[in-house]
Order: structure tokens, then C-alpha cells, then sequence
């Protein structure tokens, strides 16, 4: 029974609205639609569209003041990276430069030191030399002075008679003299 009540209901309302069609009225019909439509319109336009307008203009406002802030701030940002980027590009340089002159600097000391050390190795020398030449001298010395006794025991004995002081200081002039002479002549 619901069934064919629903079936006839449906029946029903499809020839109804077949009736009510938008195009099926007449010219009243259609002006008053038209006026209410016109009314409608001065409505919206006085309570909804000046509304929406302005907080689609301030909207758009927001927008653009974003944007000119992102680009002033993307500006701003690329300037700090420049001024970065110098500021790591001196430093690097500067670095370079700092260590530059410090290896100079120790190449400077290095060959202070070697010539310092060269020098006083040719001081070692020169003293050493000089200690050598002294100690010749001296020796030499003592060899002439041994000599010179060696010549007037020598006298003494085959002469048989004691040496005056002016025959030993003679003798010995002598004999440091030949002994002299003979160096002399070895050394060239």
C-alpha cells in the first residue's frame, strides 16, 4: 500500500511541476520576476557587495604590501650576502697576506740562524786556528829554549871547561838562529 501511494504521489508532483516551468508563465509573471531580481540586485549592492569589495581591496592591499615587504626584504638580504660575501673575501686575503708574511718572516729568521751558525762556526775556526798558531809558537819557543841547553851542555862537554855567560848567550843566539832558518826554510 505505501508503495502505490508513493508511486501516485510521484505522479502527482511531476505533473505539477511540469506546470510550473519558468518559461510556462506570462508577461506579469516575468516583470515581477525582472523587479525582484533589480531589487534584489540594489540590496546585495548596498549590504553585500560594498562589503565584499572592500575586503577584497584591503585583501589585495595586504597582498601587495606583502609582496613589496618579501621583495625589500629579499633586496635587503641579497645586500647583506654581498657585503658577507666581501667581508669573507677580505678575510680570506687578509689571511693569505698574514700567512705570507709570517712564512717570509721565518724564512727571514732561517737564514738569520744559518747565517748566524756559519758565522760563528768561522769564529770557532778562526779560534781555533789562532789557539793552534799560538800553541806553535809556544811550542817552537820551548824547542828553541831546550836547544839552546842542548848546545851548552853539548859545549860544556866537549870543550871541557864551563861556558862563560857571553860564549852561552852567544852560542844559543846561534843556534836559534840556524834552527830559525831552517823552519823557515821547511814552512816554504
Amino acid at each position: 500500500m505505501l508503495c502505490v501511494g508513493a508511486a501516485a504521489f510521484g505522479a502527482e508532483a511531476q505533473t505539477e511541476v511540469g506546470e510550473l516551468s519558468p518559461f510556462s508563465g506570462g508577461f506579469g509573471d516575468a516583470l515581477w520576476t525582472i523587479i525582484a531580481f533589480v531589487v534584489l540586485l540594489v540590496v546585495l549592492r548596498k549590504l553585500a557587495w560594498k562589503p565584499i569589495l572592500a575586503a577584497l581591496n584591503a585583501r589585495q592591499e595586504h597582498i601587495e604590501k606583502q609582496i613589496t615587504d618579501a621583495e625589500q626584504t629579499r633586496k635587503e638580504a641579497e645586500r647583506v650576502l654581498a657585503q658577507y660575501r666581501k667581508k669573507l673575501e677580505d678575510a680570506e686575503s687578509e689571511g693569505k697576506g698574514i700567512i705570507a708574511s709570517h712564512v717570509n718572516k721565518a724564512q727571514q729568521e732561517a737564514k738569520e740562524i744559518v747565517g748566524g751558525a756559519k758565522e760563528q762556526t768561522e769564529a770557532m775556526k778562526l779560534k781555533a786556528e789562532a789557539d793552534i798558531e799560538r800553541a806553535r809558537k809556544t811550542a817552537r819557543a820551548e824547542l828553541f829554549d831546550q836547544a839552546g841547553e842542548l848546545v851548552l851542555r853539548l859545549g860544556e862537554e866537549i870543550l871541557g871547561r864551563a861556558v862563560s855567560d857571553e860564549d852561552n848567550q852567544r852560542f844559543t843566539g846561534e843556534a836559534v838562529a840556524r834552527l830559525k832558518q831552517e823552519e823557515s826554510g821547511k814552512d816554504q
